[in-house]
């Protein structure tokens, strides 16, 4: 049973985030998308880790900036694993997920969209990934180094100003926290054709909340008790349905 759900940074309640382990797990589980957050090496290689620095993930210390990718690749995720690079991730997925790129601290780093679109190009993933950012000017100039690459700004809450924003951006995801959606703007997003994506949903409470929007593309670490979830709710659809 495939899921239509975003592996946020892989599976991370079950393996490091933003792991090969991590996303090969997510994939195997048949989820539709994985997230993934990217920095840039010393020697402008795109690399994949939530944090610009690697103290909370590695038995290393410093910014990612700081170290080559030979030297970042020394250094093991809770032991185990080396730190991915954007490349090795995006060839683990080709041809079986979509991938939910952000780019992270944008401000660090020179020439980091075109590093990026570097990489998404070389893997011929343009078909197969869409950038997000809560930097909206490096995802413009993302945008203008392709009018094929698929964007979406990343938000805190729903705003009108957003509608002015994307199509600014001609963009075709809205990222939004979990709580800062608005039944409207939803509404008025699937009419026009823009994906809305929320982060993080992890509860029940949460999960129940997000079937009232079908079209909604949800985020979560909980990959089995939301595949778990989903189908116990289709179950549910169909019951009431033969009983009426």
């Amino acid at each position: 049973m495939s899921i239509r759900a975003i592996g946020h940074r892989g599976y991370p309640a079950k393996y490091p985030e933003n792991t090969i382990t991590s996303f090969h797990a997510a994939i195997e589980l048949g989820v539709t998308h994985i997230e993934l957050d990217v920095h840039l090496s010393k020697d402008g290689i795109p690399v994949v880790m939530h944090d610009y620095k690697i103290d909370r993930m590695t038995d290393g210390s410093g910014e990612i900036r700081h170290y080559t990718l030979d030297e970042l690749k020394e250094f093991k995720v809770q032991g185990k694993e080396s730190i991915p690079t954007l490349e090795e991730v995006l060839h683990l997925a080709k041809n079986k997920v979509t991938v939910s790129i952000e780019m992270k601290n944008t401000k660090l780093y020179d020439s980091f969209e075109e590093k990026v679109f570097q990489v998404i190009q070389q893997t011929e993933m343009i078909e197969q990934v869409y950038v997000i950012s809560f930097n909206h000017h490096a995802l413009m100039n993302l945008r203008q180094l392709s009018k094929n690459i698929k964007v979406g700004p990343l938000v805190n809450k729903m705003k009108r100003s957003h509608f002015r924003l994307i199509n600014k951006l001609n963009a075709e995801y809205l990222a939004v926290k979990h709580d800062g959606i608005k039944n409207k703007y939803v509404r008025k997003l699937d009419e026009l054709g823009i994906q809305v994506v929320v982060w993080t949903v992890n509860n029940i409470e949460q999960m129940q909340r997000f079937s009232e929007y079908p079209s909604v593309l949800i985020t979560t670490d909980e990959l089995e008790k939301y595949k778990k979830f989903k189908s116990d709710f289709s179950n549910i659809a169909e019951y009431k349905e033969v009983i009426v």
